[in-house]
C-alpha cells in the first residue's frame, strides 16, 4: 500500500518545470528578487517563497558568486591532469590537503580515466605558474607519474 504525503509535508519531490525555471533564473543571478522570480514564472511571491524554501532544503546547496579573475590580475587559468603512482592513503591525503591549501588552486576533482586528479590553477604570469608547478612536482615527485596541461 502506497502512503500519500500529508499536505504541507516536507517530503522531497522531484523538481517540476516551475522549480527548474526558478533554478535557471537563480543560476543566472543568485540575487534575483522574489518579485522578479514571481513575474518570470507567473506565480505569487508567496508561492515563490515556499518553493524556494523547499528547494533550499533539498536541491540548492548554497548561493555563491562568480569572480572575474582577470579584474583581480589573474590572467591565466591552467587546467592540469595528474596521474598518480605508488599511491598510499596517507600520501594521497597529503597531496589533496596541499592542493586545497594552495591559494592558486581554484578547482580540484578526482576523475576517472587515464588521469586521477583534475586541477585548475589561476596565476598572474607564466613565471608564477612555473613556480607553483615546480613546488608541487618537487614535493610530490614520488606520487606524480604524469602531469598534463
Amino acid at each position: 500500500m502506497v502512503q500519500k504525503a500529508a499536505v504541507g509535508s516536507d517530503k522531497i519531490r522531484p523538481p517540476d518545470d516551475i522549480d527548474r525555471a526558478i533554478l535557471n533564473l537563480l543560476a543566472q543571478n543568485a540575487r534575483t528578487r522574489l518579485v522578479s522570480l514571481a513575474r518570470e514564472t507567473g506565480l505569487s511571491i508567496d508561492s515563490i517563497r515556499k518553493r524556494l524554501a523547499k528547494l533550499e532544503r533539498s536541491i540548492i546547496k548554497k548561493y555563491t558568486i562568480q569572480v572575474n579573475s582577470e579584474a583581480l590580475g589573474f590572467n591565466m587559468a591552467v587546467h592540469v591532469y595528474v596521474k598518480l603512482k605508488n599511491e598510499t592513503k596517507e600520501r594521497y591525503r597529503q597531496f589533496i590537503s596541499y592542493l586545497i591549501r594552495e591559494s592558486r588552486v581554484i578547482d580540484l576533482m578526482s576523475v576517472l580515466g587515464d588521469y586521477d586528479i583534475y586541477i585548475v590553477i589561476l596565476t598572474k604570469s607564466v613565471s608564477e605558474l612555473d613556480k607553483i608547478k615546480l613546488e608541487i612536482k618537487q614535493e610530490f615527485s614520488d606520487l606524480i607519474a604524469d602531469w598534463k596541461e
